[in-house]
């Protein structure tokens, strides 16, 4: 009982084992979470009991200002935050302070694992996140879809991943399928994959998700091109209001759509590769306006377009950058501008230097509005850009163009994101049927 007390006044304290014979006591920071308790035929007067924990013990202290836990046995000050927080080596989950994990355990948490021994929850290639070491820069894990390529059209595969978007209000990862239509969320910290949409399709394209949670995927069908909406809660919506485009570049439809963002103010932009140009719907209008290229003509002047594809919205600046991918260049436009683009990355002709690209698909842009990272196709890489900067760096792939499937190189990369804390990039990873991951620097 006194080994007991003792470690019930200590709050890192989670289990004690007491010894008869010699009167050992011992006391542990871990729990049957992170182990398990074994019978030890050489020390049968050994006693063993845990701490008991539920979320009652929290419910009114927890995210509370210090004053509610001064003394607590549960929860400690944090100085940062001015507020009750859980203890060293032990994370908030399930409506308590669980104790955090090792080597080689399943994790669903971004503090699950023990980070004062350099772990922290990533994916594996069984389909399970579990306490690792953080990979090093260049080499990718895989996030959706099998480590060595294989094709599965079930909840475990991908098969042609090409468009892709992390959501930066929950992380959830967004994948459409390019060969067999479908579109797919990943949750974060699961290799499970849920669909989203399959029926009807033809050739996915992209996926964008608001604040709101509606999601909106472009579908590309030869000589035609139609969007999905679906809404929380409501059934599935078809856009524009005259459903799928005719062979022509009608701002009344959507010919041959590829890329999608929206603004926070339910405008859809919407880039049209064979029609050379983006174009924005406002909400309920039954008309497009064009906002950058030559409808229906291709160009290679900061007025023009050629094969458009992904783009990134930057609504804190104003800015639309959009890959320009046969003209080997990230163009940028203002929101109610002119229509002119500014080259903020390529622009140099075709090639593997490091101030070219060879048919560059999708971009993403930090919050700061100062970093690119660029999808750089045929050359089997994706580029980081700084603004201002005249040439890139490899973040990802190889450096000379080189395609593969090993976790160091890709092949045919569609389109990146960045998670929301701006740690990991991903890449869909078109032609290896897999989505990967990588630390950024």
């Amino acid at each position: 009982m006194y080994c007991s007390a003792e470690c019930n006044k200590r709050i890192t304290c989670r289990t004690f084992d007491f010894d008869a014979d010699s009167l050992q006591c011992r006391l542990w920071d871990l729990d049957t979470t992170t182990g398990s308790i074994v019978a030890s035929p050489s020390k049968p007067r050994s006693c063993v009991g845990s701490v008991q924990f539920s979320p009652n013990n929290y419910v009114n202290i927890h995210n509370q200002s210090c004053s509610h836990c001064d003394q607590s046995r549960y929860e400690i000050c944090n100085v940062n935050s001015s507020t009750c927080q859980c203890p060293p080596f032990t994370y908030w989950n399930n409506g308590m302070c669980m104790t955090q994990l090792f080597q080689g355990q399943i994790c669903s948490n971004a503090f699950a694992c023990r980070t004062d021994l350099n772990l922290s929850c990533q994916p594996g290639c069984d389909f399970t996140y579990r306490c690792s070491a953080s990979p090093t820069a260049g080499i990718g894990q895989t996030v959706a879809g099998f480590c060595n390529g294989s094709t599965d059209a079930g909840t475990l595969g991908v098969m042609g991943p090409w468009g892709i978007y992390v959501s930066p209000f929950d992380g959830i990862l967004y994948v459409s399928n390019y060969d067999v239509p479908r579109f797919q969320s990943f949750l974060p910290f699961s290799r499970i994959g849920s669909t989203i949409l399959s029926n009807g399709l033809s050739a996915p394209e992209d996926i964008f998700v608001d604040s709101s949670h509606n999601i909106y995927m472009s579908d590309y069908t030869i000589n035609q091109g139609i969007m999905y909406i679906q809404r929380p809660g409501m059934n599935l919506t078809s856009f524009p209001p005259i459903g799928r485009s005719n062979i022509n570049c009608s701002l009344i439809g959507l010919y041959e759509v590829i890329g999608v963002v929206v603004d926070q103010s339910g405008n859809i932009y919407a880039s049209l590769p064979t029609c050379y140009a983006i174009v924005k719907w406002v909400p309920n209008s039954t008309t497009g306006i064009l906002v950058a290229g030559n409808l229906g003509h291709s160009g290679t002047n900061s007025n023009s377009l050629d094969w458009p594809r992904f783009m990134h919205l930057d609504e804190d600046r104003a800015a639309l950058y959009v890959a320009d991918s046969d003209n080997n260049r990230i163009q940028k436009f203002i929101i109610g501008g002119n229509g002119t683009g500014i080259t903020v990355a390529g622009g140099n002709g075709a090639g593997s230097h490091l101030n070219q690209f060879s048919i560059p698909t999708g971009v993403w842009v930090t919050r700061n509005g100062q970093t690119l990272y660029i999808a750089d196709s045929n050359n089997n890489r994706v580029m980081r850009w700084n603004i201002g900067d005249t040439q890139g760096s490899v973040v990802a792939g190889s450096a000379s163009g080189i395609a593969g499937s090993t976790n160091k190189l890709l092949s045919y990369p569609g389109d990146v994101a960045l998670d929301p804390t701006e740690t990991y990039l991903y890449v869909s990873d078109y032609y290896n049927n897999r989505v990967q991951r990588f630390l950024l620097q």
